[in-house]
């Protein structure tokens, strides 16, 4: 009897350590793969779900207190759209504390006001739903708001200004997430990010991690790719293309100089005229979104 409790206590160990690592997956550190995409309530995270013309996009000032203080219903896994919370926007100033890059390939903010924190997530533009969202081009742009002045690696200690924040307010399960709010809340998407005051976007602006620039955009028969990283060393670095439906039409090698610059021409004779979301690679890892215009 007592080797049977000994054995069900075993299993017991077993279940719930491999559960905590379920629950735990969307914090591990992307592949960027293009197989990528969450399961749970994903079209309400990536606003392509059946009730997204319900939200008001007419944002909320508000405060990082205030948005955690919002009465939230338990939240599911198969959930609709909540009416009169997950069909607002709301924004907010606030800091951005930790970044991080997880298994369905959000970009995963912690925001604080220095006492209180919530989840901010930017969809990855080329994961399966995402890319048919109306609002990739947001996506697109606040990824980059993050690529130009946050090294692409995770930061437990991220030290920037503060930022005005926009976003689709989400109720997530628990599920022991980086600076969860305690009523689950979290802006999923982002919609817009940028620096709270001039100043500050001033002082930054030659101050970015890494710039990008592909012109001309639009292109025509080619584009010249020009980086400069200030933090990674570009050593094994790449552009790849996708179509709006996600799927990979065409990839290039792209050669550094000194590890820290690229200015190279691509050849796009054989795309044909369209809008493609681009993305550099650096030994794998995206470092920078984009769209890119082809006639």
């Amino acid at each position: 009897m007592k080797k049977l409790f000994l054995t069900l206590i075993a299993l017991f160990v077993v279940i719930s350590s491999l559960s905590a690592q379920i629950k735990n997956s969307e914090e591990e550190e992307s592949d960027n793969s293009v197989n990528c995409g969450g399961v749970e309530r994903w079209n309400e995270k990536v606003l392509t779900d059946a009730k997204v013309n319900l939200i008001d996009f007419n944002p909320i000032s508000t405060t990082v207190l205030g948005l955690v203080s919002i009465v939230t219903p338990k939240p599911s896994t198969t959930m609709l759209r909540y009416d009169g919370i997950e069909d607002k926007t709301y924004k907010l100033t606030c800091k951005i504390t930790i970044k991080k890059s997880e298994a369905d390939d959000d970009y995963h903010l912690v925001l604080s006001d220095g006492t209180n924190t919530f989840i901010g997530e930017i969809p990855n533009p080329v994961c399966a739903t995402a890319s048919a969202s109306a609002y990739t081009d947001k996506y697109i742009a606040a990824r980059n708001f993050i690529d130009s002045f946050i090294p692409y690696a995770n930061s437990s200690n991220v030290n920037l200004p503060e930022v005005e924040v926009t976003g689709v307010a989400f109720i997530d399960i628990a599920h022991g997430q980086t600076g969860r709010a305690p009523n689950n809340i979290e802006f999923h998407p982002i919609l817009d990010i940028h620096f709270a005051t001039l100043t500050a976007m001033e002082d930054l602006s030659t101050a970015k991690v890494l710039s990008v620039n592909l012109a001309p955009n639009p292109a025509h028969n080619k584009v010249t790719v020009n980086i400069t990283s200030r933090d990674a060393l570009l050593e094994d670095c790449s552009l790849k293309l996708f179509d709006i439906q996600a799927n990979s039409v065409g990839a290039f090698q792209l050669t550094a100089t000194g590890n820290k610059n690229i200015s190279e021409t691509i050849n796009l004779h054989n795309l044909a005229a369209g809008i493609y979301i681009y993305k550099i690679q650096n030994k794998g890892k995206t470092i920078y979104d984009g769209k890119l215009v082809v006639n």
